[in-house]
């Protein structure tokens, strides 16, 4: 109780201690249970604290709270995911490149991704009516992550995608841009996807199960089609793969294969 209370002290470095305590007793089902009627305060708390200081262990803290509570978080997604959002901006912002990249403040914005893609997962299968304010507040937490400022945390961006795709009927425009971002990314040695193009199939995929209609007609300006593009994606895998000899971005590009086929 004591802890609980100091997380509103006037001393930020008491509430902080006090945050980093809290999760630590997260482990046990009776401080759990005690805490969960103070959801809401504990989730704006640490937001709050967040605001006044970037600690990465303070993200860590904030992740365990969305994962205990994980069938708990819904009412608190959206805002959880603006603020998160908006935080790791920031950050990335900040944390300038090359020989002056500061590593603390890349490991904290890394951390912000994570539980942004924790938040997702906890609603997924539920709630479409947040989809369309969830997609419009993480679209350019998003995009960041494909340039190369954000690539430590593009295998997080890429599960946020997918989910926000999966969880709606249809593709947005605003979503649809991300289609090109990764065929480009990839098919013109980017190198920033190509480790994880089997995790950027599912997004693909995607695309074209839920809007086969658009993905057979959608043309990008001076880029082509959308199956132009794929074909284009998975020639490219087939020619990775073969020179890595790598089974598995092989499998890639058979699934993405299969799909289109049966989108046609």
């Amino acid at each position: 109780n004591a802890i609980y209370e100091n997380l509103t002290h006037s001393e930020l470095p008491v509430r902080v201690e006090a945050a980093l305590a809290l999760h630590k007793l997260l482990r046990h089902d009776l401080a759990i249970n005690f805490l969960r009627p103070g959801l809401e305060m504990l989730l704006k708390t640490y937001l709050k604290i967040m605001d006044d200081i970037d600690f990465d262990e303070l993200v860590e803290a904030l992740k365990t709270l969305v994962e205990v509570y994980h069938d708990e978080i819904a009412p608190y997604a959206v805002s959880l995911c603006s603020k998160l959002g908006e935080t790791y901006l920031r950050l990335i912002a900040q944390k300038g490149s090359g020989e002056e990249e500061d590593n603390e403040t890349l490991l904290t914005a890394d951390g912000l991704m994570t539980a942004i893609k924790r938040v997702l997962n906890s609603i997924s299968g539920e709630y479409k009516h947040l989809y369309p304010q969830l997609e419009e507040i993480l679209e350019k937490p998003i995009e960041v992550t494909f340039t190369e400022a954000g690539v430590s945390s593009i295998e997080d961006g890429i599960s946020c995608l997918a989910e926000l795709l999966y969880n709606q009927d249809q593709i947005s425009p605003r979503m649809w841009k991300f289609f090109f971002t990764i065929v480009d990314l990839y098919v013109n040695d980017r190198g920033l996807i190509e480790e994880f193009i089997f995790q950027a199939s599912v997004p693909l995929i995607n695309y074209m199960q839920k809007n086969p209609d658009q993905f057979r007609n959608a043309v990008f300006d001076g880029f082509g089609s959308c199956m132009d593009m794929m074909f284009n994606l998975i020639g490219k895998i087939f020619h990775n793969a073969r020179e890595k000899e790598c089974e598995i971005e092989a499998i890639c590009a058979v699934t993405l294969i299969i799909q289109m086929l049966e989108s046609l």
